[in-house]
């Protein structure tokens, strides 16, 4: 009996957690979150943009095909958008050096800086919104949302 409490009390905290996540998501992708994220570098770059090219910083220099596959969709997506950051100047090619047919994307200086200064910028309106938040209180959140992060990524990695 006590056992399906304990499910129960899971199910709940899982719920809660699921849908404190997706508050979370909605505000990170709310159109007037991410022009204030924007408006201190000031660029007007598409939200989908500004994605790819922090996921481009992620992965280091990467074929095109291969950024495709890590954010699953078809190359044709990422093409036109990798294209317009090589024009805004954010994005360079490069041959391959183990492959001189192939090419590798990378993050130039410039789109290093507005991702330093989105990021920045997305800082200061966390510490902002959660200025009533003591030391501790905004440590704790941090230290599990890394936890959930990380366990949420491995799983995707695993399957």
């Amino acid at each position: 009996m006590a056992r399906r409490r304990s499910g129960g009390r899971r199910d709940k905290s899982v719920a809660d957690l699921e849908r404190a996540l997706e508050d979370i998501v909605s505000w990170a992708v709310r159109n007037d979150a991410y022009r204030d994220a924007m408006r201190r570098p000031d660029v007007d770059l598409p939200r989908g943009h500004a994605g790819l090219l922090a996921r481009l910083n992620q992965a280091g220099p990467v074929r095109l095909g291969d950024l495709a596959r890590a954010l699953g969709v078809d190359s044709s997506t990422v093409t036109p958008q990798t294209q317009r950051l090589e024009r805004s100047g954010f994005v360079a090619r490069t041959r391959d050096p183990r492959d001189g047919r192939a090419v590798l994307l990378t993050v130039t200086r410039a789109g290093r800086a507005l991702l330093d200064n989105m990021r920045l910028t997305r800082r200061a309106i966390l510490a902002d919104r959660l200025q009533e938040w003591s030391d501790d209180e905004r440590a704790l959140a941090a230290e599990v949302l890394k936890r959930v992060a990380q366990d949420l990524n491995l799983r995707r990695e695993q399957a």
